[in-house]
């Protein structure tokens, strides 16, 4: 019998009046012996969000996940990712230049309560000892897009973004890692969705790739000092690839995200407008992207070797 740890709230918002909570599960079944649960922490890309649905059972996570089930035999899923969520919103909830969490703090707790997404994971880790036995991380994307790069304030604004993320992520893992000692973590690297922009500005969009290598490798590089593997999911999205007349990368981000569409055999930038029917330009995967990306992390824990596989034993 399946046992899947995953409570998901599907509300049909607009994503800048959303309010709403994260997946938080339990599992109250305990007549047969635990294959391990899969906690998922992070932002909209961990929830699973698909405009203008802030959660949804299309992610990575979820699919992982199912993944982690018929693999290794893992009976637990619980997912408390927040759409919108920063590092500093990640750690502190209330508190950050961008608003303060949708799903955390004092106006949005999450019961039984949480201060902040980081707190609610220790939490967890806390009340549930030796049950978690892989941990995902999808964070830093938030702040970067606080930065307007339009403006002459968007370069010293990615700087100070890039310092925030560094300091923070770090005290994040640290944190994990204190809650729950010898857990696997797993982070992720981040694809470019401002390819997407290429029909309509294809000088911008060319230009955004300037702004991946620091970014991605700050985020590897709190990653490495934590020995913590990274998921490739720049390399997964192709997002240096640029051969053909439109650049590959390009079709790539139409392909695995919601930002583009092909109309009459040509790519255009689809219409975002939650009250028509149809594609919807969207910075967030589609479900291939998904799809894409968790069997870029699937493919790591194999590498990897993390877990036994189902039938596996020590006795050949």
């Amino acid at each position: 019998m399946k046992r899947r740890l995953s409570l998901l709230i599907s509300i049909v918002l607009v994503m800048a009046t959303l309010v709403a909570s994260p997946a938080l599960a339990h599992d109250d079944d305990d007549d047969e012996g635990g294959g391990g649960t899969y906690l998922a922490l992070g932002d909209s890309l961990a929830a699973g969000t698909q405009q203008p649905i802030p959660f949804t059972d299309n992610g990575y996570t979820n699919l992982l996940f199912d993944e982690l089930e018929d693999e290794y035999g893992f009976d637990g899923f619980v997912n408390l990712a927040c759409p919108g969520d920063d590092s500093n919103e990640m750690m502190s909830g209330d508190n950050g230049p961008n608003g303060g969490s949708l799903c955390y703090g004092t106006d949005n707790p999450l019961p039984p309560g949480g201060s902040s997404q980081l707190d609610a994971a220790v939490a967890y880790l806390t009340a549930n000892p030796g049950e978690v036995k892989l941990i995902t991380l999808t964070m830093g994307a938030n702040d970067i897009l606080a930065c307007d790069f339009t403006t002459p304030d968007g370069i010293p604004c990615f700087g100070a973004a890039l310092g925030q993320l560094g300091t923070n992520l770090s005290v994040i893992l640290a944190t994990l890692r204190a809650a729950a000692p010898g857990v696997p973590i797993i982070g992720m690297n981040y694809y470019n969705a401002n390819l997407g922009l290429w029909p309509v500005a294809p000088a911008f969009a060319l230009s955004t790739q300037a702004l991946v290598v620091p970014f991605n490798g700050t985020i590897e590089a709190v990653y490495g000092a934590f020995g913590v593997p990274v998921a490739d999911v720049e390399t997964a999205f192709d997002t240096f690839k640029t051969n053909g007349n439109v650049p590959k990368n390009f079709r790539s981000i139409c392909k695995y995200t919601l930002m583009c569409e092909k109309q009459g055999g040509t790519y255009v930038l689809s219409d975002y407008d939650p009250g028509k029917p149809g594609p919807q330009t969207d910075i967030h995967p589609s479900n291939k992207g998904y799809k894409k990306i968790a069997k870029t992390f699937t493919h790591l824990i194999e590498d990897l070797d993390l877990f036994p596989e189902r039938g596996d034993s020590d006795d050949d």
